[in-house]
């Protein structure tokens, strides 16, 4: 019998994963991270707060393939009416990171792996549990990470979920901590419609009533 489709088509991953798809990540390859100012942004976590949260002492640092996407990704559950405030960026920067070596990570877009009983929902789907489950699983196989579709930003871009023992990468590259440029800003709201507006000072506010 087939399920409801208004039900998630995602299960549990099998026992048997021999096979599953990947594929490498270089260090050639720009990645992207938004964090706070002056935190280290190779920060494998393990809060099980996040998609592909592995327990300790495991942990898993996510990036984006480009600044956009990773903006999309900070700001996609706080978007109210189409705009975020500027106050949301002030104490935030963007890092472009690249690995120090070669990793190989299972690709949760390819074809490939529908045999497996992956779907898209793996990007989507709330709770976490079962991607959560997928993680540990993959992990257990010698996965390096994941590559998945980014759940925020429409376009389908790419997301990168990195496997590694809970805590920082003191010795990885940090790359060059810098500002939540206008000119990002200007594309989030070019290309999203996501505008982003200054808060309001006491004197330009208006009491109704009054």
């Amino acid at each position: 019998m087939s399920r409801p489709r208004q039900t998630p088509s995602l299960d549990l991953p099998p026992d048997d994963l021999a096979g599953f798809p990947s594929r490498p990540l270089s260090p050639l390859y720009p990645l992207f991270r938004v964090v706070r100012k002056g935190r280290n942004p190779w920060w494998f976590g393990s809060g099980m707060t996040g998609r592909f949260d592995l327990p300790e002492p495991d942990g898993t640092c996510y990036l984006a393939g480009d600044p956009l996407s990773a903006l999309l990704e900070l700001i996609g559950p706080d978007i109210e009416s189409g705009a975020v405030s500027s106050d949301f960026f002030r104490d935030r920067r963007l890092r472009g990171l690249r690995v120090p070596e070669e990793m190989e990570l299972s690709d949760l877009t390819s074809r490939r792996a529908s045999s497996f009983g992956i779907t898209a929902e793996i990007g989507s789907l709330v709770p976490y549990t079962i991607p959560q489950a997928w993680a540990a699983r993959l992990r257990a196989e010698g996965s390096g990470g994941v590559i998945y579709w980014l759940r925020h930003d429409p376009s389908r871009s790419e997301g990168y979920a990195l496997f590694g023992l809970h805590g920082e990468r003191k010795r990885w590259k940090k790359g060059k901590e810098l500002p939540i440029s206008r000119e990002l800003t200007e594309r989030l709201e070019e290309v999203c419609g996501i505008a982003v507006l200054p808060v309001p000072r006491a004197s330009q506010l208006r009491v109704i009533g009054e």
